[in-house]
């Protein structure tokens, strides 16, 4: 009997907790999976695996019957899974339908949103290479009936991106149906359109998380990314929503910023910003024709390792993704070769087209939510029935961190050699204790 620890949400930018949270619900959703249970926890945003034997105590609970038992439950009594006495056990949270189903999870722990593929800007690292000229914006019908879709799933987060996700004209009143509904709902914003009415709007709303994105310290390496006038204007967004609400801001590493994290740690924490992420430009959308942008993975770990030091002395908390891709997001969970894609999370395109991940480009959209559902896509379509099949490869097999990273990015590596089953080139290899585990 064991429940594995947390799985953290994909790629997710940490900032407190907004304290306008509405209580919609019960504060634990349950689903069915082929492996036992997933727990979702709506206060952590973090999803526990459980394993066959807890997963049944923990949906048809009764007196324990040894040691290990009683303490299961006790712990699940603690954490607010369970209420009442030995006697009289009873389960706290929302348990979804069951549609656990063998080799895959019933349905992704996080729905990445495109709400449109008009931007204000054209940012030369955009992984959807969207820019000023038609917005593109997603049927705000589409988007509510996703959302109650999500939440029949048991699929409680939903990120929000773009393009530029508020030049959409009623992507506010849409998400609302999320927000009424208990998800957690997640935004990166340019920061560029925020006025003070529209930062008020947004602090009215229980969001779980808004980001802000500032790629540089100054004019000049901010704008070598987003273009001219970028970055006043970002930075002053951040001002107005930081006045109202925990805000975090998300870095994009390009090599203009190699020395620079400690100018853009110190104006984050001027400005109010709750946190920093730093992530790397990824060879996808805009950036592949803009290789200049994208740092080599030398410098992307020596700017994590520069993080990790200015943490020492930063009065707000720095992130960065760990060495080893996936080491605290999907261990426990996903127990085959391959990446968070398909088979932790997935896409939405403004046009509604669903994708294993953004990352991967239009050739993997598998369909779209105008004509199935996204159970349907997830577990039926060929795009991420093929990323669910891929076997790997012997450097993979061989690497002593294979059972977390499942070999890395796949949207990386097939950028850099054209085939899926190849080795993340941004891997960390090192041999396996024992030869003997290799696979054929």
């Amino acid at each position: 009997m064991e429940a594995e620890g947390p799985v953290s949400a994909p790629s997710r930018e940490i900032v407190p907790a907004w304290d306008h949270a509405p209580a919609v619900g019960p504060r634990h959703v349950v689903r069915r999976e082929h492996f036992g249970a997933l727990v979702y926890d709506r206060e952590t945003c973090q999803y526990v695996p459980y394993d066959a034997a807890a997963a049944a105590l923990l949906l048809s609970p009764r007196a324990p019957r040894d040691e290990a038992e009683a303490a299961f439950l006790e712990a699940a009594r603690e954490d607010g899974l369970l209420t009442g006495d030995a006697a009289d056990l009873r389960l706290t949270a929302r348990v979804v339908a069951d549609r656990a189903a063998p080799g895959r999870l019933s349905a992704p722990l996080t729905v990445y949103l495109g709400a449109t593929q008009g931007c204000n800007l054209a940012c030369g690292t955009c992984s959807s290479g969207s820019g000023p000229g038609p917005l593109g914006a997603l049927d705000p019908d589409v988007i509510r009936r996703l959302l109650r879709e999500l939440f029949d799933l048991g699929c409680m987060l939903v990120h929000v991106t773009g393009g530029e996700p508020l030049m959409h004209p009623a992507l506010l009143p849409a998400l609302d149906e999320g927000f009424a509904l208990g998800l957690n709902v997640m935004l990166t914003t340019n920061g560029t359109l925020l006025t003070e009415a529209l930062a008020d709007a947004l602090a009215a709303r229980p969001f779980r998380t808004i980001n802000v994105s500032l790629d540089g310290a100054d004019a000049g390496s901010h704008e070598l990314v987003r273009g001219p006038g970028a970055f006043q204007r970002a930075l002053a967004g951040l001002r107005l929503l930081a006045a109202r609400r925990p805000v975090g801001v998300t870095t994009t590493y390009t090599p203009a910023l190699r020395g620079r994290l400690p100018d853009l740690v110190r104006l984050c924490e001027e400005a109010g910003a709750a946190s920093l992420s730093l992530r790397p430009a990824l060879p996808a959308g805009r950036a592949l024709a803009r290789p200049d942008l994208v740092p080599s993975q030398a410098d992307f770990l020596a700017g994590c390792r520069e993080l990790d030091a200015l943490q020492e002395r930063a009065a707000i908390p720095l992130f960065h993704p760990p060495e080893v891709p996936h080491e605290h997001t999907s261990a426990g969970v996903l127990e085959r070769f391959g990446c968070v894609a398909g088979n932790l999370v997935c896409s939405v395109t403004p046009a509604g087209a669903v994708s294993p991940c953004a990352l991967l480009g239009p050739t993997f959209d598998a369909g779209s939510l105008r004509a199935q559902t996204l159970h349907e896509l997830w577990a039926t379509s060929a795009p991420f029935v093929r990323l669910r099949a891929l076997e790997g490869n012997r450097s993979c097999w061989t690497c002593r961190h294979y059972d977390h990273c499942g070999g890395g990015c796949r949207a990386r590596a097939l950028a850099a050699t054209g085939d899926l089953d190849a080795p993340d080139p941004w891997c960390r290899w090192e041999p396996a204790a024992d030869p003997a585990l290799v696979l054929p």
